[in-house]
């Protein structure tokens, strides 16, 4: 393969933007990628950057779902304490019943985040 910009050199490497062929003299390095000198450098660069953005991305969401379901959990504790003690009084009523369906939800809820987070984690 030749320099896209000299014709008669061989190229030394491929621009990670527009995938030209360039020659020692063309190419700019841009982290541990090739560009094209002065043309796409700040292109590569942004590359880059979201190549790196997303080798962390599972990290912080794996992080942001353990806390959000410990969070959710703390959430559903009152909330399966009023029920359970509002039906086994037998006063509870209605709000018994709802308050105990809510903190099922909210237990369950936060569990399947719990489950998320773990999922993130070993990718």
């Amino acid at each position: 393969m030749k320099c896209f910009y000299h014709q008669e050199v061989d190229a030394a490497g491929l621009c990670k933007s527009c995938g030209r062929g360039l020659c020692r003299e063309c190419i700019a390095e841009v982290g541990l990628s090739c560009s094209c000198r002065n043309r796409c450098e700040a292109d590569v660069a942004t590359l880059n950057d979201l190549v790196e953005r997303g080798r962390t991305a599972y990290q912080k969401t794996s992080a942001t779902y353990f806390q959000s379901g410990w969070f959710i959990l703390l959430l559903g504790i009152p909330f399966l304490v009023l029920g359970v003690a509002g039906v086994s009084s037998g006063t509870g009523g209605e709000w018994g019943y709802f308050l105990l369906t809510m903190g099922v939800l909210f237990m369950g809820w936060g569990v399947s985040h719990f489950i998320s987070a773990r999922r993130l984690r070993q990718k």
